[in-house]
C-alpha cells in the first residue's frame, strides 16, 4: 500500500512538472523523413543553408513530447553532432541556431551532448551564446543544464572545474549589451554558486 502511494504521487509529480514547471511542450507533427535527409546532407556538406533548411523543419521553441517515430533520426543527429560543433565553435549563426533548435527534439544523452556543445561556446563567443538562448528561452526551466554543462567533464579535476568556471564568468561579463545583460547576469549568478 505504502509503495503504491509513493508511485502515485511521484507519478502526479511527474505528471504536474509537465503539464507546468518544463519549458513549453507540444505535439507537433514533423516530417522525420524529411528531417533525416536533410540532416544526412549538411553533415555530409555544412553550410549555413543546409542549417537554414534543418531550421525551416524543426519547431519553433516548443519542446516535441514525442519522438518515438523520430527516435531512430535523433540518433542519427547524434553520431555525426560533432560537424554541427564545429560549425557552432566557427561561429556560424544558423549552426547556433540549429544546436539551439535541436534542443527541440533532444532528451537524455542527446541533450546532454547538446548542453555541452552550446555551453562550450560561452568560451568562444559569449554574445552569439546569450542572443542564441535570449531566442530560445522557453526550452529551458532552469539554465544550469547549458550554463555549467562543463561540469560533468571537471567532476573530478577541482583545478579544470575553478579553471572553466572563471573563464565562463570572464567571457559572459565582456558583453555588455544592455539587451542582454540581465540573461548575462543570471548566467554569470549561476556559475558563481558552483
Amino acid at each position: 500500500m505504502r509503495q503504491l502511494s509513493s508511485t502515485l504521487l511521484l507519478s502526479g509529480m511527474l505528471l504536474a512538472s509537465v503539464l507546468f514547471g518544463n519549458p513549453q511542450v507540444a505535439q507537433v507533427t514533423l516530417d522525420w523523413p524529411g528531417l533525416e535527409a536533410a540532416w544526412t546532407a549538411y553533415y555530409q556538406n555544412p553550410s549555413e543553408a543546409g542549417a537554414e533548411k534543418l531550421l525551416q523543419l524543426l519547431p519553433g521553441t516548443v519542446k516535441i513530447i514525442d519522438i518515438k517515430d523520430g527516435f531512430l533520426v535523433v540518433n542519427a543527429i547524434v553520431d555525426h553532432l560533432g560537424v554541427l560543433e564545429g560549425e557552432i565553435y566557427a561561429g556560424n549563426p544558423f549552426a547556433i541556431k540549429l544546436g539551439f533548435r535541436l534542443l527541440t527534439i533532444a532528451y537524455g544523452a542527446s541533450e546532454v551532448a547538446l548542453n555541452k556543445i552550446l555551453g562550450n561556446l560561452i568560451a568562444f563567443n559569449p554574445r552569439l551564446f546569450l542572443e542564441a538562448l535570449a531566442a530560445h528561452r522557453s526550452l529551458f526551466l532552469a539554465l544550469d543544464p547549458i550554463v555549467a554543462s562543463f561540469t560533468r567533464d571537471t567532476s573530478d579535476d577541482p583545478t579544470a572545474h575553478d579553471l572553466e568556471k572563471k573563464l565562463r564568468i570572464k567571457s559572459l561579463e565582456s558583453v555588455e549589451d544592455k539587451t542582454l545583460k540581465s540573461l548575462r547576469n543570471e548566467c554569470i549568478k549561476i556559475l558563481k554558486r558552483l
